[in-house]
């Protein structure tokens, strides 16, 4: 079974222990596996537009820490469909924003700094220092495309 079809059976899971339990796997496999990039991004991004549909957190955040694997080992942001993410950003748990934080500090896109931004005045310590990282990651990362 490739990794799009295991993504795809895995959302369909009722079972929330099993589904969480493959998407750790499916994780693993973002930092250790040797993955074609176009597959890992195909399957990072898959995993994304269905986080915001996903109402057991537990199962979200592993979604989350799969696609933090990806980005993270295989540096893939800059490929990824985080645009999904922005419109529910704000349902989502502290851990779950910092995780989206992150991973449009490593996309290094500057069209993100705005969205991140929004988030310095947070009430939570946790998302003010996310976003606090998230923006120097992407001054860092659009820096090194200007070289």
């Amino acid at each position: 079974m490739n990794l799009i079809e295991e993504i795809t059976n895995v959302i369909l899971l009722t079972d929330e222990a099993e589904k969480e339990s493959v998407i750790e796997k499916i994780g693993d496999l973002f930092e250790y596996g040797n993955l074609e990039k176009n597959e890992m991004i195909e399957g990072a991004n898959l995993l994304l537009s269905h986080i915001v549909h996903e109402k057991n957190s537990s199962v979200r955040e592993s979604m989350l820490h799969a696609v933090n694997n990806a980005i993270v080992y295989k540096d893939i942001a800059a490929d990824l469909s985080l645009d999904a993410l922005l419109p529910s950003s704000t349902l989502f748990e502290v851990e779950e924003i910092s995780y989206i934080l992150s991973f449009l500090g490593f996309s290094g896109n500057p069209k993100y700094l705005s969205i991140i931004k929004s988030y310095l005045n947070h009430q939570n310590v946790e998302i003010k220092e996310a976003a606090q990282e998230a923006i120097i990651e992407i001054e860092y990362r659009s820096s090194k495309k200007k070289k």
